[in-house]
């Protein structure tokens, strides 16, 4: 099993984060990480899209007029919140060894 990229993760981090704070669009998602400073386009969101459905981290659902609208679930919960600790402690282990 190849290990993902860092920008992979960082998008995979990004996409929950936004998804928990309200169901998006592909286009929404686009917007917002691009705000973000991370510059995607529909095709590179795709297959980290597919990842996340398939991990059972977001759902689609086809609205109409709006396409597919993604959400975040539990797993999904779970595993930002995971991201989320590691973050925490790598950021404290840099500002332990700066001191």
């Amino acid at each position: 099993m190849r290990t993902p990229s860092l920008e992979k993760i960082v998008s995979r981090l990004h996409i929950l984060k936004i998804v928990q704070t309200r169901p998006s669009t592909v286009f929404n998602l686009m917007e917002r990480l691009r705000e973000r400073g991370i510059d995607k386009n529909i095709r590179a969101l795709r297959p980290i899209l597919r990842s996340l459905m398939m991990a059972r981290a977001i759902t689609a659902e086809l609205v109409e007029g709006n396409g597919r609208v993604y959400t975040i679930t539990d797993q999904g919960r779970a595993e930002l919140d995971a991201y989320l600790t590691h973050l925490a402690v790598l950021k404290d282990d840099v500002q332990a060894s700066a001191e």
